[in-house]
């Protein structure tokens, strides 16, 4: 029997019943580190916009003194972004919905992209720290695709791909308009072009291409509801390398299928990188998510970090059954970093391995199954031997964000069934989003809180819209007008979603989106795309989004997310999507806030290279608050570990 009701037996119409247990069952308390981070002086903290605009560098900036920051800072060689090609994440078959366009996944997660992405990617950066709009465009003889923003009432034009800018005789950055009609900008600026114009072709000729070539705008092509926050629990660390760890990183075959990329891949070290090496001297960096609790019951660690348990207990030599029959455990993996394999055959996606291993030392037989879906369904991985055994789950989680992992057994009473577990799962992660440490004294912060203060557990929802049988367990009913395969409209009208906590948390606030069709041009005003929300029941909602799309868009589709902060906190909350014309994608992530209290101690490692001699510099805090590192050279940041001690 699962701790979770299986999809038909406990969900109700396609309802989401997250928040359903047996009785049978418990859900322990947790008390883990919540919302944890480094921060240092030099490096802006890319962990969230509203905190990415409070760096010392800008933060008393505005309009293009602001903008000119931030994107000579996104242009750096030490902290930029880099072009490489496509990335996709997520299991939506059409490339419009997988194309990573969300900037808190490029900024800490990839670290790279091309033009289509850092288009509306900067777009999106530039609104979250506060400009009231942009918007990207695409330039059709080029094939290149840029971002605009407004301020000073006018646009003005910033090219994160190519790191480039034309500025006026004032050092006012000019609008993608004056690009394409004046030649001087180009060839003769009355400000030099900085940090970087593609230098290998002409400029004239590049204007001329400007000059001469139609102009798409795409309104809001960038997402906004990942999180970059996560917990520690008791017994856990996790140790971010700027550089890469063992050829893993979230490859898809296809990009390995144009000549170029292929190469790219393959010159050491294996793995994502530029192609152009003079942009940064970055490639990827890797994460090492480490949890091996004590199980016994002389610690407090399986209490502290187990998700939700039926007939197993802590005992002298680890879990044992509380009764005869059926035992189960499940904990959680989560992380807001992509998850990847150790990649071996670039053309042959099963033989990745190591994504998330999972170590069992068991004296009964034990079964392992994953889900994916928040424990509505489960997929079994393997069943373990007697002994010491390593479970390899990556065909079933490599390419997420986290998963449930269940163990079941079963036997006599008192019998011990499971004495040491470990759960070992690589995430990739953008080396630009890492506190480096520099000569002389560094100065660094560990903090803790969400984006509002609060110490909470994220918890993704992202229904799969190309996959009816994905889509019904998350929805109250499935629409009446949806085609999945109608990729430009797939729901036309109105669907809800709920969105439960798990028993014994509430959800403090949560992040909602979509992914709208839209009217173009000057029937733009004719689109009627709607979010709206209740709390508790699916009636009286309140309406927090109504489409008001500008008529200068040019592109078929647009995006939109919002924070709903909640008056109290809340079990169940119900938001509906109107879509019209149409709705395509839809996205949440809920913000739990915990039974017990957090707790807030950590241990944080600091690895470098200074002088050819390998230093670790330790640090212990019982709480939040500012620390010191001290280089007498220029060191060679390695990595960093912050940990919760086992107890």
């Amino acid at each position: 029997m699962s701790i979770f009701p299986r999809h038909g037996a406990g969900a109700i119409a396609g309802v989401l019943l997250l928040s359903v247990l047996p009785l049978s069952h418990t859900r322990v308390s947790r008390a883990r580190v919540l919302c944890a981070r480094v921060t240092s002086e030099h490096t802006a903290d890319t962990s969230d916009l509203q905190r990415f605009r409070q760096f010392a560098p800008w933060q008393d900036k505005t309009g293009n003194d602001l903008a000119l920051a931030v994107w000579r800072y996104l242009c750096d060689y030490e902290t930029g972004v880099y072009h490489f090609n496509e990335v996709l994440d997520g299991p939506d078959p059409f490339d419009e919905y997988a194309t990573v366009r969300d900037p808190l996944k490029i900024l800490n997660v990839y670290n790279m992209g091309y033009c289509g992405i850092f288009g509306p990617v900067l777009d999106g950066i530039f609104q979250g720290i506060g400009f009231e709009q942009g918007r990207s465009f695409g330039l059709v003889r080029w094939n290149h695709c840029a971002t605009e923003v407004w301020y000073d009432n006018a646009w003005h034009y910033f090219d994160m791909d190519v790191r480039g800018v034309l500025l006026d005789g004032a050092g006012t950055v000019v609008s993608l308009a004056e690009a394409q009609r004046n030649r001087d900008l180009w060839v003769a600026p009355p400000r030099p072009i900085e940090p970087f114009f593609p230098n290998e072709q002409d400029k004239g000729r590049v204007f001329e291409i400007y000059r001469d070539s139609p102009v798409y705008r795409y309104y809001r092509w960038f997402e906004g509801t990942h999180t970059m926050d996560f917990s520690l629990r008791q017994g856990e660390s996790f140790t971010r390398w700027w550089t890469p760890q063992g050829g893993r990183w979230h490859h898809l075959p296809r990009y390995s299928r144009t000549k170029w990329v292929r190469e790219l891949l393959l010159t050491e070290p294996v793995g994502m990188k530029p192609n152009h090496r003079d942009f940064t001297r970055w490639n990827h960096g890797n994460g090492l998510f480490h949890y091996a609790p004590n199980l016994s019951a002389d610690s407090t660690d399986f209490r502290d970090g187990v998700y939700a348990v039926r007939n197993l207990a802590p005992g002298r030599q680890g879990l044992h059954l509380v009764s005869a029959g059926e035992g189960e455990v499940i904990f959680e993996v989560f992380t807001p970093y992509i998850i990847v394999p150790q990649v071996n055959d670039l053309d042959n996606p099963d033989d990745d391995r190591e994504a998330s291993t999972v170590t069992l030392d068991t004296v009964l037989p034990v079964s392992v199954a994953v889900s994916l879906d928040q424990g509505l369904t489960w997929k079994p991985a393997t069943m373990s031997r007697n002994g010491r055994r390593v479970v390899d789950l990556t065909s079933l989680v490599k390419g997420t964000y986290g998963y449930l992992l269940r163990l079941s057994t079963s036997g006599d009473p008192g019998q011990a069934a499971l004495m040491h577990l470990a759960i070992d799962t690589w995430v990739q992660v953008a080396p630009i989003s890492l506190p480096r440490l520099k000569r002389g004294e560094n100065h660094l912060c560990y903090e803790m809180g969400d984006r509002y203060g609060l110490r909470t557990i994220p918890m993704p929802v992202q229904p799969d819209t190309a996959n009816p049988k994905d889509l019904e367990k998350y929805v109250v009913a499935l629409p009446q007008d949806y085609d999945p395969q109608r990729h430009t409209a797939r729901i036309v009208g109105d669907i809800t979603l709920r969105l439960a906590a798990p028993a014994g948390m509430k959800i403090a606030w949560l992040a909602v989106g979509a992914t709208f069709r839209t009217h173009q041009g000057e029937p733009a005003v004719k689109t009627d795309n709607r979010i709206a929300y209740a709390v508790d029941a699916p009636q009286d909602f309140r309406e927090v989004y109504r489409s008001a799309v500008p008529t200068w868009v040019s592109h078929w589709r647009y995006n939109w997310d919002t924070d709903l902060r909640l008056k109290e906190p809340a079990e169940v909350v119900y938001v509906k999507f109107h879509g019209d014309p149409g709705l395509n994608a839809m996205r949440a992530c809920l913000h739990l806030l915990p039974k017990d209290p957090p707790t807030t101690g950590v241990r944080i490692v600091h690895t470098y290279v200074l002088d050819g001699r390998s230093y670790d510099k330790t640090v212990s805090l019982d709480e939040p608050g500012a620390y010191t590192v001290s280089c007498d050279g220029d060191p060679e940041n390695v990595s960093v570990m912050m940990a919760v001690p086992s107890r």
